[in-house]
């Protein structure tokens, strides 16, 4: 009898493997620059601003969300020279970039606006999320989905953040009746060790339409990290839109710069390109954790600065009504006390593949910190010698946990470590933590001196 009550059990479990199949992102015959979730919409549309406000969350699971959400309430406290949006800070970010644990806020953020507050933290930081995801993991009815090739710990991910955030919302659907600013999340191509965006600009090289993906699996994908959650799938068209490169774009990739890293980048672009075209070699292509290519949400600003040069770029800039732009880079990046040092014991296989993990990101994070401190004042500097009428300024504000006075709360801060869960007073700890940042910021003290006039 459990013999035939066992076979009967391996009979149910194969059938419902074969039923969980990957439902394809729906592919395009032709490019339609006009239409879709795209990037440039955002920055050329008018907006009666003078000032282009970027804020960017990175990575950390819900210690990030946390840090960030602390950061969007002293926004929402602070009155600037608005528009019709709204005469406060919050109400007047353009753009904002989500990271892993980061893009969990940003996308519901972009998606809510105002609304965001107080509703993320009742939603999302006071729940144990976390602890919702492993029931999932270890309920016996999502067994037989679980032992199917087609389906993995992350697509219960984004189930869990459909059902507690998102609703199945589309990118059709911020495109359409967002509430608040244009959102950027990344995920990392596992393959080729690509950042991919999910804006209708990237998915135009992959022939796909990305109205019909719904948010939740793009930020499952930023936020999945590897071994903890499967990597997320999206299926590939490319080669079969008749995809070009915007002509501008194109013109500036025909430029010599002489600048070696400029057209380093640059050539690295045009490879992107060619592998996401060859859909016949790579009909799939599978995502895991944004952090492993960009945890501050940096690098994309970067690259267009590579890709265009910094004179095209200001040219493009001055063409509309901008004067200032401000990009606030909210950084959760943790330091975990450790004791490994204080003996000659060969370090634990935990502490190794922590180190594997951490170092490269941590150092990756940086170098991209450093480069855009650099981009920033190179920006500023030259604005003298621009032959241009218009002066556009470039203001960087780096909010970063490690910058916090020596104090106590600095310790406990920094010693959060990175999960879906979070005490409610490790929360309320980062919501200080935020304030604290901000106040004492030189760097957001003068953006708020530009923004306030």
């Amino acid at each position: 009898m459990i013999m035939r009550s066992l076979s009967l059990f391996s009979v149910c479990l194969l059938s419902a493997c074969s039923l969980v199949n990957y439902q394809p992102v729906k592919t395009i015959g032709q490019v339609k620059p006009e239409q879709g979730y795209r990037m440039l919409q955002q920055i050329s549309r008018p907006s009666g601003s003078e000032n282009f406000i970027i804020l960017m969350l990175s990575g950390g699971g819900t210690r990030a969300a946390a840090l960030g959400y602390g950061v969007l309430e002293q926004l929402a406290q602070t009155k600037i020279k608005g528009d019709d949006r709204g005469e406060s800070l919050l109400d007047n970010i353009d753009m904002v970039y989500g990271v892993s644990g980061g893009s969990v806020l940003a996308a519901y953020f972009a998606l809510y606006g105002k609304q965001t507050i107080p509703d993320f933290e009742r939603k999302f930081l006071r729940l144990d999320f976390q602890n919702q995801i492993i029931k999932q993991v270890f309920s016996f009815s999502n067994l037989p989905r679980l032992t199917s090739p087609q389906f993995g710990r992350g697509d219960l991910l984004q189930e869990q953040l459909n059902q507690t955030l998102f609703k199945e919302a589309t990118f059709s659907d911020l495109e359409k009746r967002r509430k608040g600013p244009f959102a950027v999340i990344s995920a990392t191509d596992m393959t080729i060790g690509q950042r991919l965006n999910f804006t209708q600009e990237f998915f135009d090289i992959m022939c796909l339409d990305l109205g019909n993906l719904q948010i939740a699996r793009a930020v499952a994908a930023s936020s999945a990290v590897p071994l903890v959650f499967a990597p997320l799938t999206l299926n590939n068209n490319g080669g079969n839109c008749h995809f070009q490169m915007p002509p501008d774009m194109r013109q500036a990739m025909e430029q010599e710069s002489g600048a070696g890293m400029r057209d380093k980048t640059r050539e690295e672009y045009k490879q992107m390109i060619s592998d996401y075209q060859n859909s016949r070699e790579r009909p799939f292509v599978h995502l895991i954790d944004g952090g492993l290519t960009d945890n501050l949400g940096l690098r994309s600003l970067l690259d267009m600065g590579d890709i265009y040069g910094q004179d095209l770029l200001y040219k493009k800039v001055t063409e509309g009504d901008i004067r200032n732009i401000v990009v606030i880079n909210v950084n959760a990046q943790n330091q975990i006390s450790s004791d490994i040092d204080k003996t000659a014991d060969v370090p634990g296989i935990g502490d190794v593949v922590n180190a594997v993990i951490n170092v490269p990101i941590d150092q990756y994070s940086l170098e991209s910190l450093r480069r855009f401190r650099i981009f920033t004042d190179d920006w500023n500097e030259k604005l003298g010698k621009r032959n241009h009428d218009k002066r556009v300024t470039l203001h960087f504000v780096s909010l970063n946990l490690k910058d916090l006075p020596q104090s106590a709360l600095r310790d406990e801060v920094l010693n959060i470590s990175t999960s879906f869960y979070l005490p409610p007073k490790n929360v309320n700890q980062l919501k200080q933590a935020a304030k604290m940042l901000l106040q004492q910021s030189e760097e957001y003290r003068q953006a708020l001196q530009v923004l306030a006039n």
